[in-house]
């Protein structure tokens, strides 16, 4: 079996799907860069292989992407380059005859914009802050810097200095408690 087909557009009336009917493919989908506070993050296999299940309803359609992949960039806590492993599961439903609330942002006509919603839904599996775990001293575990920058970091540091001891507190001092 050959490569996917590299897609963007599926056109939904051409699948001939009847109700109760459906359909899994495999297609490659271009998703492009993520920006986040200005530092650039991309996915390591971009096109993304996805498997996509339609599922034909009475009025509708209910459509499931799913990938494994990586997004690589920054870590928003070392700086160090950071891969952080993904996995998509997201359904979208699409029942405008339904309920207008129903009809899906990603289809229009018979078009589904399988671009937009793969690129939105790797968008929405993401956390808050794209940095590794870390370990107990609170150092990333799986940037490729972070071990080199602590050791920069913990070198350019100063000792600190012990506080000169105030002389009234000696007597105390000489107590064994």
């Amino acid at each position: 079996m050959g490569m996917p087909p590299v897609t963007d557009i599926v056109d939904l009336g051409q699948l001939g799907l009847k109700p109760g009917g459906g359909i899994r493919f495999e297609a490659l989908v271009p998703v492009g860069e993520f920006v986040f506070g200005a530092q650039r993050y991309v996915l390591r296999t971009d096109p993304v292989p996805v498997t996509i299940d339609i599922s034909r309803t009475s009025s509708g359609n209910v459509i499931r992407v799913r990938t494994s992949n990586a997004l690589q960039g920054p870590c928003m806590r070392c700086y160090g380059d950071y891969t952080m492993p993904l996995t998509i599961d997201h359904k979208e439903v699409h029942e405008p005859h339904l309920d207008d609330e129903l009809a899906s942002d990603y289809v229009t006509g018979q078009d589904l914009d399988l671009g937009a919603l793969v690129r939105d839904a790797v968008g929405l599996s993401l956390p808050t802050s794209i940095s590794s775990p870390v370990d107990e001293n609170g150092i990333c575990t799986d940037c490729e810097q972070s071990a080199e920058q602590l050791a920069k970091l913990r070198d350019s540091e100063p000792e600190p200095e012990e506080p000169p001891l105030d002389p009234r507190w000696a007597k105390l001092r000489e107590l064994e408690l």
